[in-house]
């Protein structure tokens, strides 16, 4: 009998965790505390306010958790009980936050559209004020790991429980004026995919008609490959032709002639002085 309890009360925790983590937002628990800890610190709640608040937006997260899917691709059937769901949690709210507390609440988009999708993803917009989600103001919930959608409107034919027991608990003046959310905002908070870098075309644009040929290159010159040839070019030759055709260059001397004495240098005059001199005394020594 032991071991049969056991097991149930061990399946009953595993359907919960399930539960909890069934949803492309993550963990229900955890989103459920970090929203409610944001609006506990920037709407100034007491204790009370801080539980309920809590189970109102956890019942909120698993409501719609069956239907992540479909919003993130804006599917019309599950935008329709998203903002159905949404209309019952503010709707619970009203009971919970005083009259002055609810109006602060409507203006913070981040509490009153707490959800919204951009590229087939859904994200919670408090993350994008806060993106510490490891600190928290508070201390968790009085029946944080506890509760599991006991005061849900499913449990009480439709009816809120915070509107049944709001005189034992609460004796703020409640905020009497519609509360639902605009259908003009579902553009706002289910966005289609995000525009590429290509600019928009016209509705009757046209691409132009291809060129039945492929047009001609102009930009290039034509370019001709070196000739080859076989034989080998003349010899270059050994003077410049002179502009006369009649024209024949003199010979060069074998000899080269003697340089006249007034043109010689001093240097070459010494030398041939000397030389004269020696011949002539040889000639003597000889006589």
């Amino acid at each position: 009998m032991r071991t049969r309890t056991f097991i149930l009360c061990l399946l009953a925790l595993c359907l919960s965790t399930i539960r909890g983590y069934a949803s492309g937002l993550g963990d229900f628990r955890v989103n459920a505390r970090f929203l409610t800890d944001r609006m506990a610190f920037e709407l100034h709640l007491n204790s009370n306010q801080y539980n309920d608040l809590y189970e109102i937006n956890y019942d909120f997260l698993c409501n719609i958790g069956p239907y992540v899917s479909g919003i993130a691709v804006a599917d019309t059937r599950a935008m329709d009980a998203y903002y159905r769901y949404l209309d019952e949690r503010n709707d619970d709210l009203r009971w919970v936050l005083s009259q002055a507390e609810y109006v602060r609440f409507i203006d913070i988009e981040y509490f009153f559209r707490p959800i919204y999708a951009i590229n087939n993803v859904c994200y919670l917009r408090v993350y994008k004020i806060y993106p510490n989600r490891t600190h928290f103001y508070f201390g968790p919930p009085r029946h944080y790991l506890t509760y599991r959608g006991g005061h849900c409107r499913a449990h009480f034919g439709g009816v809120s429980y915070y509107r049944r027991n709001y005189p034992a608990r609460y004796h703020h003046p409640v905020y009497s004026r519609p509360c639902r959310v605009s259908p003009q905002m579902r553009p706002h908070d289910f966005a289609g995919p995000r525009p590429g870098n290509r600019p928009p075309q016209k509705p009757n644009w046209k691409p132009a008609p291809r060129p039945d040929r492929k047009p001609v290159s102009v930009g290039r010159p034509n370019y001709r490959p070196p000739q080859h040839s076989d034989h080998k070019p003349q010899a270059r030759p050994s003077h410049n032709p002179h502009k006369n055709p009649g024209f024949k260059p003199q010979e060069r001397p074998t000899r080269r002639p003697e340089v006249s004495p007034d043109k010689m240098r001093p240097k070459q005059i010494r030398e041939k002085s000397n030389i004269k001199e020696k011949e002539r005394k040889s000639l003597s020594k000889r006589l």
